[in-house]
């Protein structure tokens, strides 16, 4: 195998679920809280709906915004309407939406990207006045029963804004053995005009969090403002 003739640098862990088992070999390798909180949620008369076609797109854009609000997320984690409408244009049967619903209304949501063998937790979010009835859990798990019966091998649910951080841990629990090395590569094939365009930017080439392309990262003081 050929070396990656540019810089690789690990990011984080990210949290990987393995599929490949009996669904109740999966619901017991999770952890006690995730299992006692996806009871409370059936308990609590939560449901979860599989839409492929995003017919609550609007349901769930609201709640995704407003959980971005709550959680004080940089501008790189908002996308506008126009970005998930290309999703829904441009990748037919690569992603589906799960909605918890309590009482008819969508409580907690979530955008699922599909591969060949994998699916992947991208974006979504939880309406906070209904945090106590737990529909994440029973959201999750559901998406995960859903990729064992279309025959895939893993979920991914990524990992946090920082290492072991509240979100990461939320998500190990689904998969305590999941924790899997995140690594991005790089690579400047013209340097002159990087660090130019860079310059041009504001960044200077090298911003202060680590962010390529630098020219992409904007001013060294943009998160700040």
């Amino acid at each position: 195998m050929l070396s990656y003739p540019g810089t690789i640098e690990f990011k984080q862990d990210n949290v990987v679920r393995d599929l490949e088992m009996p669904a109740e070999v999966l619901w017991m390798d999770f952890d006690h809280k995730v299992r006692k909180n996806v009871k409370k949620a059936e308990r609590s008369g939560v449901v979860v709906e599989v839409d492929e076609e995003g017919v609550r797109f609007e349901e769930f854009f609201e709640i995704y915004e407003r959980t971005m609000d709550r959680r004080d997320a940089g501008t790189g984690y908002y996308f506008p309407r126009e970005f998930f409408n290309a999703i829904h244009q441009g990748l037919s049967g690569q992603y589906v939406y799960f909605h918890a619903l309590h009482g008819g209304k969508v409580i907690s949501t979530e955008l699922v990207l599909v591969s060949i063998d994998s699916t992947y937790s991208f974006l979504g979010g939880t309406d906070s006045e209904y945090f106590d009835l737990r529909p994440n859990d029973l959201l999750k798990h559901r998406a995960m029963l859903w990729a064992i019966a279309q025959g895939k091998r893993r979920f991914v649910l990524g990992g946090g804004y920082a290492p072991n951080d509240g979100i990461f841990r939320y998500k190990r629990a689904f998969a305590p053995n999941g924790a899997r090395p995140f690594s991005v590569g790089s690579r400047v094939l013209r340097p002159r005009v990087y660090l130019e365009m860079s310059a041009a930017a504001g960044s200077g080439g090298t911003p202060s969090d680590g962010y390529f392309p630098a020219y992409r990262a904007g001013p060294r003081n943009a998160q700040s403002e």
